[in-house]
């Protein structure tokens, strides 16, 4: 794939990811702030805010959390050329996205909306959102080298 198509395929990607995660962040705060939404035993849909990061960890430390992850960006895009991200536009599109999303809550609500609630019975996965779960993929796929 040529550099053009992989540069407009990532950008595509990128602006997806991250409308999607924006558009579902804000409808989960317009309607899931009174109740939750089932969807039988193994999905719904709950508003939570997390102060920090995966498995709330460092809890309380948004505004650190945000300058990481703006520093992390900063790095990707420095180093853009050395990580080959045009050779994997769908992998770094997705986490580029999902990586704003979650900034973009950090910075302006001082917390990341959840709302995705898996429970498979023998484990209740932690809230997540579609920010998180597009960098999950990003992660396996590029470790699996897309």
């Amino acid at each position: 794939m040529n550099r053009k198509k992989s540069k407009i395929i990532l950008k595509y990607i990128f602006f997806g990811t991250l409308l999607i995660d924006q558009g579902t962040k804000f409808l989960a705060e317009t309607y899931l702030r009174r109740r939750g939404i089932n969807f039988g035993k193994w999905l719904s849909f709950s508003l939570s805010h997390n102060t920090g990061c995966a498995w709330s960890f460092l809890q309380n430390n948004a505004f650190l959390l945000a300058i990481l992850g703006v520093l992390i960006l900063g790095i990707i895009f420095w180093k853009r050329h050395f990580l080959d991200i045009y050779r994997r536009p769908i992998s770094f599109g997705l986490l580029l996205g999902g990586m704003v999303g979650n900034v973009i809550d950090r910075l302006c609500r001082g917390f990341v909306i959840d709302f995705i609630d898996v429970n498979l019975q023998i484990y209740r996965w932690p809230t997540f959102n579609v920010a998180d779960a597009a960098l999950c993929i990003a992660v396996v796929m590029l470790v699996l080298k897309e």
